[in-house]
């Protein structure tokens, strides 16, 4: 029987094991991009595009489905696994059939045995064993969460051996496919059941899936139509640059910003009917991003250049630009997620699919009619859309389900942010007009982050009478009567 205990423990596993893969992936790629080159990167690009597009258009949406049910039976898990492999099988199949023309159509037949490997991988994939889904259906994640964390310390020490000993672009192909590999054997290691073909709970299963099959394939052109449109367009250098950027641009969201906001939203359900405090809480929920989002998007945009050279090294500092542009999408990450849970908060998920749709057909507009002269101008017009979108997003979302007059209240704490950390930033030029050391670095985002904070703390003192500055206040009390209690003692 499954307990509150036993849920924290396993939200609890779940985060450790997603935060621990993200920081030993981030601290492999940094390794791993002082050795490798960007073209490599770039043949690892285009590569993903075919693999995860694949992913996509085969995913059922069955462990999910597994998951909700009160009971799952051995009918249910293996109609769950011989659909996979159905659909996912006959997918790989044709992305190995298709690899060499893929390589033809890009001129470059590096490709061709990349891509190969990419679909063996997506076959491995489909045997896994089933039996993983009741251990995660009891939430027994100790020992896949231990398997996990240790399978991607040998992996990406594998990857980073290869990478240092040969310096070519397979170190990142065969760490990809060790990962694979890995989940293979723990599946059976951990959860042994052998699969069997079995078609008893199709009707069930596809009548679940068959909506989130086409949501899916939106969600991937949305988030991949520039990668996409650039793979075709530009060199692979400039494609593995563009593609690493944009990933490293999205590190502060996806491991701080994103696990902040979902539970300051998800606490606040309870109260979704109560019109007026759910504003007040958005409100503080809004400020609180802002106050973290302002400080990290200024700085990655500002000090682009000197950050890439630090973290990645000289060949990179070239292609810096990309992460200044992208550091703006910090702004849709976070808003489409703040919007998205206000939207499953109300029940009403078939609009995340209108957005979805709404925002990839003014991307494919976008790269349609316009002729880019370089792909910076690229990058700056598919952030400056996306921004867009999310601002359109924003005013439906609000309008429709908290109501106009709330507009003003929401915005009102995310105006300050942006004008204060400009200041700061500006300030710091004053004082350390050109950042070239580390040391410089460090004092210049000291001065912007310190001034940004103190300047923020006499908004809350002045416009106390506004919820969030209020709210804040109220926490941030205790800890002032417990500090100066202390000093006086």
């Amino acid at each position: 029987m499954l307990t509150i205990r036993s849920g924290v423990t396993a939200s609890a596993l779940s985060i450790l094991t997603q935060l621990s893969r993200r920081l030993i992936g981030v601290v492999s790629l940094i390794i791993l991009a002082r050795i490798l080159t960007p073209e490599d990167y770039g043949l690892m690009a285009i590569s993903l595009i075919f693999l995860n597009f694949i992913e996509v258009i085969s995913s059922t949406g069955g462990y999910s489905y597994l998951l909700s049910r009160e009971k799952i039976t051995d009918d249910m898990l293996f109609t769950n696994w011989s659909l996979n492999l159905m659909l996912k099988g006959s997918f790989a199949v044709l992305l190995g059939l298709a690899s060499y023309p893929i390589a033809l159509f890009y001129d470059d037949l590096r490709l061709f045995p990349i891509i190969l490997v990419f679909s063996f991988q997506a076959m491995l994939s489909l045997f896994n064993s089933p039996g993983m889904i009741l251990k995660m259906k009891k939430q027994e994640l100790g020992a896949i969460t231990t398997w996990d964390v240790i399978s991607k310390f040998v992996t990406t020490a594998i990857t980073i051996s290869i990478a240092v000993i040969y310096e070519t672009y397979w170190a990142l192909v065969i760490g990809q496919f060790l990962v694979a590999f890995s989940m293979f054997t723990a599946s059976y290691v951990i959860a042994p059941k052998m699969p069997r073909f079995c078609l008893k709970n199709i009707k069930q299963q596809w009548d679940f899936s068959k909506w989130i099959i086409p949501q899916s394939i939106v969600n991937f052109f949305r988030s991949q139509i520039d990668a996409m449109f650039v793979s075709v367009s530009f060199e692979k250098a400039t494609v593995g640059a563009y593609s690493s950027m944009r990933y490293y641009a999205d590190i502060p969201t996806s491991i701080f910003i994103t696990p902040l906001s979902g539970p300051l939203l998800a606490q606040f359900s309870e109260f979704k009917n109560n019109a007026d405090y759910f504003q007040k809480q958005l409100q503080v929920v809004l400020f609180f991003l802002s106050l973290i989002t302002a400080p990290v998007i200024y700085l990655m945009s500002v000090h682009s250049g000197y950050l890439v050279g630090l973290i990645l090294g000289e060949k990179w500092i070239q292609y810096s630009d990309f992460l200044g542009i992208f550091a703006f999408f910090i702004i849709v990450a976070t808003g489409n997620n703040f919007l998205s849970q206000i939207v499953m908060l109300k029940d009403k998920t078939r609009l995340l699919f209108g957005y979805s749709l709404f925002s990839t057909v003014l991307q494919c507009i976008l790269f349609i009619s316009i002729d880019f002269t370089s792909v910076y101008e690229l990058a700056e017009y598919k952030i400056g859309l996306d921004i867009i979108s999310v601002a359109v997003f924003f005013i439906v979302v609000i309008g429709y389900f908290v109501g106009k007059q709330a507009f003003l209240p929401l915005l009102l704490p995310v105006i300050p942010a942006i004008v204060l950390i400009n200041g700061g930033g500006w300030v710091a030029f004053q004082v350390v007009p050109e950042v070239t050391s580390f040391w410089q670095l460090v004092l210049h985002c000291s001065i912007t982050v310190g001034l940004f904070g103190l300047l923020q703390f006499a908004v809350i003192l002045l416009l106390r009478q506004v919820h969030c500055y209020r709210y804040t206040l109220r926490l941030i009390q205790p800890v002032w009567q417990k500090c100066t209690a202390r000093f006086y003692s």
